[in-house]
């Protein structure tokens, strides 16, 4: 009867028949204490300040405790990792949307004099413009520089890059000379380069005109951008590149991952340190931010983000994608259920990622899974490259044309897989 009664005291009135008691008649179920009952007109961390936004399961934040609980999830990732070295070449990606300028910004917290423990590393902003891809659109770079000159209390230096030097074949030394030239500038534009845009703006916007569906482009795109930056960190002696992805976008790329035959690569895209490079490692740093955050801290501080041109804003903007499906399906159970992004996240967070072998995919970079058979080799060159699977699926909507792009010659790959399985002498 006592353990009843403390059982039951978690209940509120009145309880039914069933749990072995007296019902009083009436038809409420069995309820549990509510617990939404929480003070909503004071602080929920200095229980003194007027709320600003409610965050984390309806716990409202004043200002100042908002800027904090912001700047401390930031700076905790970052020292967990011990990612950052003194002195160390920093490319920070970004394109002018809230998760990447809030990503400046906070970095930026950390080069404060009053800050308690400052980042030391070398921090270089890099503007990647992808307004080659598509017709009629105006390259969103200069309002971006406008938002980036207004980060104070941070040494930086800013570097446009258009999209289509992807395609130019010695990158890494064409622009390494341009760069020792200019090195001392502000702000580096490799659109001055003499290298013929014209002709590689053509070939991008052509590239992608021949891919079929809107998934593909958008995979396509993103590996081409990845391999930009990763060449583009080599040519400025780096070893770190961060991006702005948020728990919600990688959340939604996860799924849309295993839906396009990237499963066996989930764990790197979602950890928060992605090595899938032996010599560059990309840093997911807002790993930990939901969309709602960025936005309201860049609110709290007057920026207002830059709108951005992609595959799926001049397509359907609800069914144009799977990447946008499963945002769209993401973002919906987490109105009504707060825990769905979380839980997606530490599920991720389980996996172990493939071991590093000697064979990447040539698109995405990601690790391949070695095969010892000399004909599922051979068979596993698509268009004269080494693909991963997910890689086979964006090419397989595209002509044949867009792989030679991107990937080497048929008869060099496939030499190189038969001397692996000749018998010396």
């Amino acid at each position: 009867k006592q353990w009843y009664q403390r059982r039951v005291r978690g209940f509120s009135m009145c309880s039914t028949a069933g749990f072995g008691a007296a019902s009083c008649g009436t038809e409420e179920a069995v309820m549990l204490r509510s617990k939404t009952n929480k003070r909503t007109d004071i602080c929920f961390k200095c229980k003194t300040g007027r709320p600003f936004v409610v965050i984390r399961h309806g716990d409202p934040f004043c200002g100042p405790c908002f800027d904090h609980h912001v700047i401390h999830k930031f700076r905790q990732g970052l020292g967990k990792t011990k990612i950052l070295y003194p002195g160390e070449v920093v490319l920070l990606c970004v394109s002018g949307t809230a998760p990447s300028l809030a990503m400046l910004q906070l970095m930026a917290t950390g080069y404060d004099a009053a800050s308690h423990k400052k980042i030391t590393a070398d921090p270089k902003v890099v503007v990647v413009d992808d307004s080659c891809l598509f017709d009629h659109a105006q390259s969103n770079v200069p309002e971006v520089l406008r938002v980036v000159s207004r980060v104070p209390d941070m040494p930086r230096q800013v570097i446009t890059v258009p999209f289509e030097l992807v395609f130019l074949d010695d990158f890494q030394e064409t622009c390494g000379k341009f760069y020792a030239e200019h090195r001392n500038l502000a702000v580096v534009d490799l659109k001055e380069m003499d290298v013929g845009f014209e002709g590689l703006a053509q070939t991008a916007r052509t590239t992608f005109e021949n891919i079929k569906t809107v998934s593909a482009r958008e995979d396509i795109h993103r590996s081409l951008h990845l391999k930009l930056l990763s060449n583009l960190a080599r040519t400025l002696n780096s070893t770190k590149v961060m991006l702005p992805d948020t728990s919600t976008d990688l959340a939604a790329r996860l799924l849309s991952a295993v839906a396009r035959g990237r499963g066996s690569h989930v764990p790197n895209e979602t950890q928060y340190l992605d090595k899938r490079l032996p010599d560059v490692t990309i840093i997911n740093c807002m790993r930990e931010f939901t969309p709602k955050e960025c936005t309201y801290y860049l609110h709290r501080l007057g920026i207002t983000p830059v709108t951005m041109v992609t595959h799926t804003t001049l397509s359907d903007p609800i069914v144009g994608s799977i990447n946008r499906l499963t945002d769209t399906f993401i973002s919906g159970l987490q109105e009504n259920f707060p825990s769905t992004v979380n839980t997606v996240m530490k599920t991720a967070a389980k996996l172990q990622s493939l071991p590093a072998n000697d064979r990447n995919c040539e698109l995405c970079l990601l690790p391949i899974v070695t095969v010892d058979n000399l004909e599922e080799r051979l068979s596993g060159l698509m268009f004269g490259a080494d693909l991963c699977t997910g890689c086979k699926v964006s090419l397989s909507e595209s002509e044949e044309s867009v792989a030679g792009l991107v990937c080497r010659s048929e008869k060099q790959k496939v030499l190189e897989v038969l001397e692996e399985f000749l018998i010396e002498q």
